[in-house]
């Protein structure tokens, strides 16, 4: 709850209009009434839990989810995630300059030792063998040779990939 937390508190309401949705997740029967009412009571008119009717997995999650908004902008978040103030206007800039843009953010790391944030203005996302996240940013000198990229759960590529076809363009 804390990526709609803080979704929903930084996320400006006027004048666009952009209404977060919480995707299907399965938090087993117990809970699903607890909350769907903690979510109605807290963020009444702006969030709504869209619940699949068996297990879809994410790509397929996320569709119904944008199905069930109804904003002029969709976007689609990591559960992991948190928003701080001024990250979505520039996004927004972003999109309405062309409303075929997918937006792929750059996302800082939070250091789980003592909580420092590290940017990482352009990097790749990946893996380490023991499966920590790591970012591997390019070298200063494009024609500097560096270590090579290996993505891993390449699903933004996926998706970046879909969007290019249909005319869409990517932008960080």
């Amino acid at each position: 709850m804390n990526s709609t937390q803080s979704l929903a508190e930084w996320s400006p309401s006027k004048p666009m209009s952009m209404r977060p949705r919480a995707s299907r997740i399965d938090f087993g029967k117990e809970l699903k009434a607890p909350l769907e009412e903690y979510v109605h009571k807290r963020y009444p008119g702006l969030v709504k839990v869209v619940r699949n009717q068996k297990r879809e997995g994410l790509i397929r999650a996320r569709i119904e989810g944008w199905k069930a908004a109804t904003g002029q902008v969709t976007g689609f978040f990591d559960a992991h995630v948190e928003f701080t103030a001024g990250w979505a206007e520039p996004v927004l800039s972003r999109i309405q300059e062309n409303r075929k843009r997918v937006i792929l953010p750059s996302i800082d790391n939070i250091k789980q030792d003592n909580f420092e944030v590290q940017r990482y203005e352009n990097s790749a996302h990946g893996y380490s063998w023991e499966l920590w996240c790591m970012y591997i940013s390019p070298p200063k000198d494009c024609e500097t040779p560096g270590p090579r990229v290996n993505l891993r759960h390449g699903e933004e590529l996926g998706e970046t990939g879909k969007g290019w076809c249909s005319g869409v363009q990517a932008a960080p």
